[in-house]
């Protein structure tokens, strides 16, 4: 059992904290920090969470052996860095940061004091998506030929909050939406070569994009397509099809397949409402495993360079209009 500080006790995570406190037999939350104070003291008192006065104070108690941060990802880099620097592990909630140097900073700080590091994509732990990823790898579609990914929310009630910032949402909705689509997409295609985005603001009240697009290629010789658009209703949709069939998810309990009698079919799987608490939980205890040393998480430190590193060439190229290539 570990023992972790949350940092960042807003909306997420509260439900970080929530899908294993009292459950877990790998993690519990037993300080955390958090900008307003004032928001946070009943839910801290209900979990046994100690409230601290600032990140130095987590990062210097040898109580605390990890770290889980689920702050603005502009603050990620610094707040990791400095948590490796006093051998804490770290997780961190999405995006990594926003470009490859400062993941690599992260990765290396990480990798030096010897600690682990985890970057939270709670999608990859659904049980669709992992059996997507089983049928991908074992080749039952056959050669591969285009993936598309879609993750679209209405974000206008994001007003007053840090999501409403060109600073912290570049490219609209990507860093708070479409990263969770590029994830996916990148976890079941592989490496992207190149990237060509368009982004622009249609119809949200605030001054952000709110509707990205960008056309991918993929080392593997793949296509695709990401999307994310930030004022309209919920969207979740990931489709990858190749010679032998396709496979799509539209939710999180079901995988629709379709072979090579051209009749979808589909399979269900248990799920747990939004904020799908069995998902986070997932991550949080493959984290701690691998702090313990009795697995490894299944988001390797290269899968999060090159994730900032695309995430970065996709603003690069909607603000440019140029196409941005990966080596």
């Amino acid at each position: 059992m570990i023992n972790a500080a949350i940092v960042g006790i807003g909306r997420w995570g509260q439900h970080l904290v929530e899908s294993v406190q009292g459950k877990s037999e790998h993690i519990k939350f037993t300080a955390g920090v958090t900008r307003t104070r004032s928001k946070a003291e009943k839910f801290c008192g209900d979990q046994n969470i100690e409230l601290r006065d600032d990140y130095a104070e987590l990062t210097n108690d040898p109580g605390i052996d990890a770290v889980v941060l689920a702050t603005p990802h502009t603050q990620h880099e610094k707040q990791i860095v400095e948590a490796a620097n006093a051998g804490k592990h770290v997780f961190t909630e999405k995006p990594f940061t926003l470009d490859k140097a400062s993941a690599e900073r992260a990765v290396a700080a990480c990798k030096n004091a010897g600690v682990t590091l985890a970057l939270g994509h709670n999608r990859r732990f659904m049980k669709n998506t992992e059996r997507l990823k089983e049928m991908v790898d074992a080749g039952e579609l056959g050669t591969l030929m285009h993936i598309d990914g879609n993750q679209s929310a209405d974000l206008n009630v994001a007003a007053g909050a840090w999501r409403d910032s060109r600073e912290e949402s570049p490219a609209g909705g990507m860093t708070s939406l479409g990263v969770h689509a590029l994830d996916c997409i990148m976890h079941l295609a592989g490496k992207i070569s190149a990237i060509d985005a368009y982004s622009t603001r249609r119809a949200i009240s605030f001054d952000i994009d709110d509707t990205t697009a960008a056309l991918l290629r993929f080392e593997n010789g793949m296509t695709g397509t990401l999307v994310t658009l930030a004022s309209t209703p919920r969207i979740w949709h990931i489709r990858i099809a190749g010679s032998a069939g396709w496979a799509e998810m539209r939710d999180n309990k079901t995988l629709t397949v379709c072979k090579g009698d051209g009749m979808p079919k589909d399979i269900t799987f248990d799920d747990t409402p939004y904020p799908h608490l069995e998902s986070l939980s997932g991550e949080l205890d493959e984290f701690a495993q691998a702090v313990e040393g009795n697995a490894i998480y299944r988001i390797s430190p290269k899968e999060m360079v090159h994730n900032a590193e695309v995430l970065a060439g996709l603003i690069n190229s909607a603000e440019t209009g140029n196409r941005v290539t990966f080596s």
